[in-house]
């Protein structure tokens, strides 16, 4: 059957169908459940960068100068990190005593967080005590456990941490692969695979370090 236009002109290629419109209807709300779904999924499971933070020699420090000097520092450490977290579209997720673990939507969140941790903390001494960090990221999927994350990016995140030097942070390489074309003022230092306990297959790994203006070491 030929259908109409307004002006009563037939329109060439249309074809009227009993019940299209309903069974159109049918088929978007069934799309619209299936998309609601996926997007769920993902929010529960999806990828996301994940940053741990250490205090370098933080028991030495308690032993050496006290439980004062120990506190003031991770107080210090506590309000730099936040703030950095914060303002690149993280959130801390839980705080591990002398350290932090924070979680990101973004890699490029995560780096500038990161080199933005370093540049503040790079010269600060509370009571006569450095403020040197390690941090490690990782991007990949991470399952929601109440407030916390589980996975292997969260594993990968707290062992890169562990085998980066105080004042560094050391990334995977599927961080730099997220953060790729993100104007990031940061500089790339490529250490290749590094051996990390309990990953069998550890990831190619790159050190990050904020670009400092000329002049500075």
């Amino acid at each position: 059957m030929t259908v109409s236009s307004k002006r009563g002109r037939p329109r060439r290629g249309l074809i009227a169908v009993p019940g299209a419109p309903r069974r159109l209807a049918a088929r978007l709300l069934e799309f619209t459940a299936r998309h609601r779904a996926v997007v769920e999924r993902i929010a529960a499971r999806g990828t996301i960068t994940i940053l741990f933070t250490d205090i370098a020699g933080f028991t030495s420090i308690t032993e050496t100068l006290g439980e004062r000097a120990a506190v003031a520092l991770l107080d210090v450490h506590d309000r730099v990190v936040a703030a950095e977290v914060k303002r690149r579209g993280g959130r801390v997720v839980k705080s591990l005593g002398d350290g932090i673990m924070a979680a990101f939507p973004e890699a490029s969140g995560a780096v500038a967080a990161a080199a933005g941790i370093l540049e503040t903390t790079r010269e600060v001494q509370v009571r006569g005590a450095p403020l040197r960090l390690r941090i490690g990221l990782d991007t990949g999927r991470a399952s929601r456990r109440g407030d916390d994350y589980v996975g292997h990016a969260v594993n990968v995140a707290s062992r890169l941490t562990r085998r980066a030097r105080p004042g560094q942070a050391l990334a995977s390489d599927a961080v730099r692969r997220a953060a790729r074309g993100s104007d990031l003022d940061v500089e790339w230092k490529d250490l290749g695979r590094v051996s990390l306990k309990g990953i069998a297959q550890p990831p190619r790994t790159w050190r990050v370090r904020p670009r400092r203006a000329r002049g500075k070491s």
